[in-house]
């Protein structure tokens, strides 16, 4: 999942009330079976308040299910860090699958970059062995299309072709445009979860609410095979 947008005692976004819908994807995700782990690939604050940080780790808390998060443009990265059950862990191994958890925010811009720290950490795990990888950040790398192709990653085709080359690397996963979609390059999957707080549509007009389009992803994989579903909230 990605884009909570959850601010300080729950208040509205756009007339938008963000902490109704993450409560309603709590509930929904509580009475599913077999979930391994939830990921969800940053904006869970909008305000970046500590309010909002612990009423999350608690909701994740109380479902037991182990929750790796990512910032977003919108967290405050030392409230975010503050989290107990929700964690920032850069590398979680799942059922035989790696996931790269990375960050990547520029400070105070809407815009994304992956540094060369980052990069180079990135190539030294993918160089260590074969395993099937996933990657998870905030900021698209592929253009969803129309008036969403804002703000995205930096040197995102550079950053494609090179992970395109990788055979190991499976999945990226990523959120910030509100928007659900999925594009396959080569073998490697890029897929965008739909907000929780607030959908975008990239038929609409710009930053118009798409009402009913909020929800998350479910990510069921069976050998290296991969299938994606949005669940609705």
């Amino acid at each position: 999942m990605s884009d909570l947008h959850i601010t300080e005692y729950g208040s509205e976004i756009w007339e938008t009330d963000t902490k109704s819908h993450f409560d309603r994807a709590i509930d929904q995700i509580s009475q599913m079976d077999d979930i391994d782990c939830i990921i969800v690939t940053g904006d869970l604050s909008n305000d970046g308040s500590q309010w909002s940080y612990s009423y999350i780790d608690n909701a994740f808390k109380s479902i037991g299910i182990p929750t790796i998060c990512c910032p977003g443009n919108h967290d405050n990265i030392v409230n975010f860090k503050k989290m107990n059950y929700c964690s920032f862990k850069q590398i979680v191994h799942i059922n035989g699958w790696k996931l790269l958890n990375l960050d990547s925010t520029i400070p105070n811009m809407g815009r994304g970059r992956l540094n060369s720290e980052t990069l180079d950490y990135i190539d030294n795990e993918l160089s260590k062995d074969n395993a099937p990888t996933i990657i998870a950040f905030h900021h698209p790398s592929v253009e969803p299309g129309g008036w969403l192709d804002r703000k995205l990653l930096e040197d995102r085709d550079s950053f494609n072709q090179y992970i395109t080359q990788k055979n190991n690397v499976k999945l990226v996963l990523y959120g910030h445009s509100h928007y659900a979609i999925s594009h396959k390059i080569g073998a490697t999957i890029f897929s965008s979860a739909p907000s929780i707080g607030f959908a975008f549509n990239k038929e609409l007009p710009k930053f118009q609410i798409a009402k009913g389009e909020e929800g998350f992803n479910i990510i069921e994989i069976e050998g290296e095979c991969i299938s994606i579903k949005t669940i609705r909230i």
